[in-house]
């Protein structure tokens, strides 16, 4: 089956189509250049600290269901593989750590992880355990990624002097 023939797949085309538009339009702003480091880390507002929160706990729960799902797997070791790439971003001299940077990491290392969980559809039956996870899940990478595509793409445009 054709991910971009599911509902879900379509769901996280119109969610990247978002994210691209409002970095083209810069509609509702974006911290995208602003620096990541601890301080800014330690001052986010409490609202952002809960949902990082509950990010995190999302995805450090595909470990729970790793060993008899694969797409939780590819969720897992992207996660991983995402915070690995920040860190050594973050202790590379002459490299700045801006959240942009850190988004554009997201996209690049979450990816694997959602296209297996649309290829996996099928497992994704509400009344389990894994079902109700894997939504939660879902649901985390269709916010995460409209704001992560946007300032993912306002880095990169930054970047290349745009």
């Amino acid at each position: 089956m054709h991910i971009l023939k599911t509902k879900l797949g379509l769901l996280f085309c119109l969610v990247a189509a978002t994210g691209a538009c409002l970095a083209i339009t810069g509609i509702g702003g974006s911290p995208a250049l602003d620096l990541w480091n601890n301080e800014t880390r330690a001052n986010l507002p409490v609202w952002m600290m809960m949902w990082l929160g509950f990010l995190a706990l999302t995805f450090f729960a595909s470990a729970i269901f790793s060993w008899n799902h694969v797409a939780a797997r590819w969720v897992l070791a992207g996660f991983i593989a995402s915070h690995v790439a920040t860190l050594a971003v973050e202790n590379t001299d002459g490299m700045v750590l801006r959240a942009g940077l850190v988004s554009l990491l997201h996209v690049v290392f979450w990816t694997p992880g959602l296209i297996a969980m649309l290829a996996d559809q099928a497992q994704i039956k509400f009344s389990s355990a894994y079902g109700i996870w894997a939504s939660a899940l879902l649901f985390v990478y269709a916010v995460a990624f409209t704001f992560d595509i946007r300032d993912g793409i306002v880095w990169l445009l930054f970047m290349a002097g745009v």
